[in-house]
């Protein structure tokens, strides 16, 4: 699982190694992210932890797969209300990342991703509201939900605790 550059590094070496190979500054990737560069700095040099909407929003800037900055870590990656802990990766027509999550009851607000990401919301235990913004759908144990990633979107539990799996497919929407 993940690229093998990655395996042993901590997000704000991520961060940073997938900053230098996309050739941007520090100040151009805050800029793209809406991320003060000083925040950015600190990131990179660990002395601050990364919140899930900040490296998605730090993954699209860079245009990569969030996997890359969060890598195998066994903590999970945290938001307002979603936790969630990479599983797995796989390549098919696209690129695809399986993660393990939990989603709270705080209502949280997603950037859109790049072009051609697709999210698909599996619960496990509870009920989830989550979907493009202004027109979320709901979900309970057993369901599932599909949602175009690349535009703005929400996340929020309507019983906690809400125990999702979540795949993100990369790439160009698939054909009909």
């Amino acid at each position: 699982m993940g690229d093998p550059e990655d395996r042993g590094a901590g997000v704000g070496q991520r961060l940073q190694a997938a900053r230098q190979d996309a050739g941007l500054s520090l100040s151009e990737v805050a800029r793209r992210a809406g991320v003060g560069k000083g925040s950015l700095s600190e990131l990179e040099r660990g002395l601050r932890p990364a919140r899930l909407e900040t490296l998605w929003a730090l993954s699209t800037a860079l245009g990569v797969p969030l996997g890359r900055l969060v890598g195998d870590d066994p903590e999970p990656a945290r938001g307002a209300a979603v936790h969630a802990r990479l599983i797995d990766r796989w390549r098919s027509d696209a690129l695809f990342e399986l993660y393990r999550g939990t989603v709270g009851r705080r209502l949280q607000r997603s950037p859109a991703h790049g072009p051609g990401v697709v999210e698909v919301l599996t619960v496990l235990a509870g009920r989830l509201e989550a979907g493009p913004e202004g027109s979320p759908a709901v979900a309970a144990t057993g369901g599932s939900l599909t949602f175009d990633g690349s535009l703005p979107h929400t996340y929020r539990a309507l019983e906690t605790p809400c125990e999702v799996l979540i795949v993100i497919r990369y790439g160009p929407p698939p054909q009909a």
